[in-house]
């Protein structure tokens, strides 16, 4: 089973389950290193057409310009096999700019809106401040008509976090 972890992140995923993890920043600070150097503006997925199982792709559209969004989504189906699952998570921005306007210092909402930008603790992120901006945002609503827009198949909301991560927006649904 081949399965795609498309902007992985910290979020690496074990190649013993079939997961191969891409990301344009070869290695976050303290986590180790994503499998293959990804930039999802401009690469192809390197993968041959209907060969993969599953794709999660977690907090990637928000970090692209919506202008990248179509090739990205039709690179995500040419690689999918028929009827895989494709999982993407996004912010619930009815959620973030609730919450924002409800208290504008809010640094979770804030930062759930336009990204950490380099605000981080440990000093090696501002290396790679310019890939945690927030380029666009998504309600339940605008993620299912883009999803559908690109003909995938039996969208839901699902949810997969904990609690905390109150501002969650979780879709799964099949090419």
């Amino acid at each position: 089973m081949l399965r795609l972890n498309l902007a992985s992140g910290t979020d690496i995923r074990p190649a013993s389950d079939g997961w191969v993890n891409l990301d344009v920043v070869p290695q976050w600070p303290g986590f180790p290193p994503c499998d293959l150097v990804w930039d999802a503006r401009k690469d192809r997925i390197p993968f041959p057409d209907e060969s993969v199982d599953e794709v999660v792709a977690g907090y990637l559209l928000l970090h692209l310009a919506p202008y990248h969004h179509p090739r990205v989504l039709r690179e995500i189906r040419r690689v999918m096999k028929p009827g895989a699952k494709l999982q993407v998570g996004e912010v619930d921005m009815d959620l973030a700019l609730k919450r924002w306007l409800d208290d504008p210092y809010d640094k979770s909402a804030r930062e759930m809106i336009w990204g950490e930008q380099g605000a981080h603790e440990d000093p090696r992120y501002m290396e790679f401040a310019e890939f945690d901006k927030h380029c666009c945002g998504f309600t339940e609503s605008t993620l299912t008509y883009l999803l559908a827009g690109y003909k995938f198949r039996h969208i839901q909301r699902v949810k997969i976090h904990a609690p905390e991560v109150w501002y969650e927006l979780t879709m799964e649904c099949v090419k």
